[in-house]
């Protein structure tokens, strides 16, 4: 079954793929754009999804058979930064990067921080949010093997020695807040027996 996912962004795409590879499911991506509410993951990932599905299925571009559009909204919390990035993290890793971030942090020993990200998935009827976190600290410096993206660089997941940047793609994907997210989805579209 084709999954819709709404998103600029190739390395969700990407991720989202690796994350549901043994499944039934085929993630394709719609590059298109949505409006992003000032507000938490969860309002921004509800907003976003009935957002594409009413405009898309309006324009006749997606077919009406149940399957729906995702979208999916993350952040970087930091704890001794009150939570910051947070809901601004696409925003601030525009403008500060991860350079930025490590600067705010100095030498600051807190440095416990998680990913979140909010999957929203709307069918026409029924509009949900998955939720998926992973908790870790922030590195003291950017750590990169090349992998990853935007705070991939300075996460390091708990019980962990690696940066996400520093895992293969495949290691990344299997301890994720996207995987946890997209496993809660998975569940959930899975009960509804869609074909």
């Amino acid at each position: 079954m084709k999954l819709l996912f709404a998103t600029g962004n190739m390395n969700k795409v990407n991720e989202a793929k690796l994350i549901l590879k043994n499944s039934k499911y085929e993630i394709e991506q719609l590059k298109i754009p949505y409006p992003e509410l000032q507000g938490n993951l969860e309002e921004v990932a509800e907003y976003g999804a009935k957002y594409v599905y009413d405009k898309y299925t309006l324009n006749k571009k997606i077919s009406k058979d149940g399957s729906g559009i995702i979208v999916e909204d993350s952040g970087l919390f930091i704890e001794s930064l009150r939570e910051f990035p947070g809901t601004y993290s696409k925003f601030v890793q525009m403008t500060l990067g991860n350079e930025g971030i490590l600067k705010l942090l100095g030498t600051c020993m807190k440095r416990n921080a998680y990913f979140k990200t909010v999957i929203g998935y709307y069918n026409g009827k029924e509009l949900k949010t998955f939720a998926g976190t992973v908790e870790g600290k922030i590195s003291y410096k950017i750590r990169s093997n090349g992998y990853g993206f935007a705070y991939d660089s300075i996460f390091i997941p708990k019980n962990h020695e690696k940066t996400f940047a520093e895992m293969l793609p495949e290691e990344k994907s299997d301890i994720s807040h996207r995987k946890n997210a997209f496993v809660n989805f998975k569940n959930y579209i899975d009960s509804l027996n869609l074909e």
